[in-house]
């Protein structure tokens, strides 16, 4: 009986790898807060919130604690918005887990929360469709990404603002916070993008 009960445990850690965050209700959730996956990105183009001049981005949303969101987040209103979608500049509290999704990150060195401000979109397509292609609103009625999870959040990491924190795709709890934070974009830089006015 006891050998049942070991191979029973070890296959259900098999089944979620190293991820902290389990299967509720058709999402993940870890203290019953909702999860994230997260990947990094690194970008120069001003992204699908308008914050940079001509194509470029403000010096901030190269440097500063900024996220591509998953489509389902990015334009909550599920119009399917590429550009000024519903979510740009508010800000999220990524906390990690302490898991990672097996073969696709690490254990996060540091589990501080840190704050992000939206200013880009992860889009559903190719070669995000893994990752970003989540339908339904968080919260909500959910078809999670391929990984379980109910959005999902692309880092930049343009001055290795991710890795510094030790930050290798780290599974995360998320939730909407004020934009505060020592390396978050205030309100007044969002007051700057295009899609804020």
């Amino acid at each position: 009986m006891l050998r049942l009960v070991i191979f029973v445990g070890a296959l259900t850690a098999l089944c979620h790898g190293q991820q902290k965050c389990t299967m509720q209700n058709g999402v993940r959730v870890y203290n019953g807060k909702r999860c994230a996956s997260t990947t990094r990105y690194t970008d120069s183009n001003k992204g699908a919130c308008g914050c940079g001049q001509q194509n470029s981005q403000f010096p901030w949303n190269h440097d500063h604690y900024v996220v591509a969101a998953s489509q389902n987040l990015f334009d909550v209103s599920g119009g399917g918005k590429t550009w000024c979608g519903g979510s740009c500049g508010k800000c999220v509290k990524l906390t990690p887990t302490g898991g990672y999704i097996d073969g696709q990150g690490t254990a996060p060195q540091k589990k501080e929360p840190i704050t992000f401000m939206i200013t880009n979109l992860c889009p559903p397509w190719a070669p995000n469709e893994s990752w970003c292609a989540a339908k339904g609103t968080p919260g909500g009625d959910v078809t999670p990404n391929h990984y379980g999870y109910e959005v999902h959040f692309d880092l930049e990491n343009g001055a290795k603002q991710a890795d510094k924190n030790g930050w290798d795709n780290p599974e995360v709890t998320w939730e909407f916070a004020p934009c505060t934070g020592s390396n978050t974009p205030s309100p007044s830089s969002w007051h700057n993008c295009e899609c804020s006015h």
